[in-house]
C-alpha cells in the first residue's frame, strides 16, 4: 500500500472496498508550503484505488474544501468511508471553517455512484452537543474537538459513529473521549453521551472499533504532547467488552515502531487484518508518505 507523492505530503489515510477495488483516501498538501505544519489548513481529500492494496493509480481527489462561506471553506480533514448495497461510496469527513480560523471542527459526508466523482450530500452537519462536550470559546487558545468520524453498522442494526471529542469541563490533558452518534438512515444523526470517560489523553485521534476473533480493540492515536503522562507511543489499543465498548483505557497499549501516526487497522480480503499509519518521520524531519502496511498479527503492542 506505500504511497509517496513527489509534490505533495501525505499523512491520514484510510480504506474501503467495494468488492472490486480498494479505494484509498487520504489527506493532502502541496509541498510548496515549505513547511508541513502549514499542511492542516491547507488539506483535501486524495484518492486513489487497487486491485491489491499494494499498486495503487491516483484517481482526482475526492473532496477539496467548499467555497465560503461553508463549514468546510477551509480544509478537509479525517474520517471514514461506507460502502453502499448498491456499490455507492459515502465518505464521513471533518470540515474546518475560515469564519472561526479553523478552529471549530464540524462533520460532512458526500456520496459517489461511480466511485469517482463525490458530492456533497449533507444538509447540515453535524456538531458537538454541549450538554457533554466542550465546544469552542473564542477566549479559549485551542480548538473545538469534533472530528474523524468513524463510521459501522452495529449488530443492533442502526449505523453509529465514533468522533474524536473533548469532555465538557476537563483539562486539555485529560479531557479526550470517544463521541458517539447513531442513525438508522446514514442522513439523520443523533449525538449520544461519550462512549468512554477522561483519562489520561488529551484527544483519541482517528480512532476505530475493531473486532478481531474474539478481541474487541479500540484503536486511536495520541501523541506525547497530548498525554497527561508522556511517554512514548502515538498509536494506541484498548481492549474492550464490545464493539461500543468499553474499553479499558488505563491499560491501552502502544503500537511499536512508533514514528507511524494516525494508525488504522484494517481488514483485507480473505480475512487478512493489516495496520498502517501515515510516516512523520524521526529526528524532527516529516516524511509524509503512507507506508506498505504491516500483518497485525507482527504488530507490536507495548504497554505503557
Amino acid at each position: 500500500m506505500a504511497l509517496s507523492l513527489p509534490d505533495h505530503w501525505l499523512w491520514d489515510h484510510w480504506i474501503a472496498d467495494d468488492g472490486e477495488r480498494y479505494h484509498l483516501f487520504f489527506l493532502r498538501a502541496s509541498r510548496a508550503l515549505h513547511n508541513p505544519q502549514r499542511r492542516h489548513w491547507r488539506a483535501s481529500l486524495g484518492h486513489a484505488v487497487s486491485e491489491d492494496a499494494r499498486t495503487w493509480e491516483l484517481l482526482p481527489d475526492a473532496l477539496v474544501h467548499s467555497d465560503g462561506p461553508a463549514f468546510d471553506d477551509q480544509a478537509i480533514w479525517t474520517g471514514s468511508t461506507v460502502v453502499g448495497a448498491d456499490g455507492r461510496l459515502r465518505v464521513f469527513y471533518t470540515g474546518i471553517s475560515r469564519a472561526e480560523g479553523g478552529m471549530v471542527q464540524r462533520i460532512g459526508w458526500a456520496d459517489s455512484a461511480d466511485g469517482v466523482t463525490f458530492r456533497r450530500t449533507c444538509a447540515e452537519p453535524l456538531v458537538a452537543d454541549d450538554r457533554w462536550y466542550e465546544t469552542w470559546n473564542p477566549s479559549y487558545p485551542w480548538d473545538e474537538a469534533w472530528r474523524d468520524p468513524f463510521v459501522f453498522k452495529h449488530d443492533d442494526g442502526r449505523w453509529h459513529m465514533l468522533i474524536t471529542a473533548r469532555a465538557r469541563g476537563v483539562d486539555r490533558l485529560h479531557g479526550g473521549v470517544i463521541g458517539h452518534a447513531v442513525s438508522d438512515d446514514l442522513d439523520h444523526w443523533e449525538v449520544l453521551a461519550p462512549l468512554t470517560e477522561p483519562s489520561v489523553f488529551g484527544h483519541l485521534e482517528v480512532s476505530q472499533s475493531r473486532t478481531i476473533g474474539e478481541q474487541h480493540l479500540l484503536v486511536f492515536s495520541c501523541g506525547a504532547d497530548m498525554q497527561a503522562e508522556p511517554g512514548p507511543g502515538g498509536v494506541w489499543v484498548a481492549e474492550g467488552g464490545g464493539p461500543l465498548g468499553s474499553w479499558d483505557m488505563g491499560r491501552a497499549r502502544y503500537v511499536r515502531p512508533e514514528h507511524l501516526y494516525a494508525g488504522q487497522v484494517l481488514p483485507l480480503r480473505e480475512g487478512r487484518w493489516v495496520f498502517t499509519g501515515f510516516d512523520q518521520g524521526v529526528d524532527g524531519r516529516f516524511v509524509g508518505v503512507a507506508p506498505d502496511p504491516v500483518p497485525w498479527e507482527r504488530v507490536e503492542l507495548v504497554a505503557r
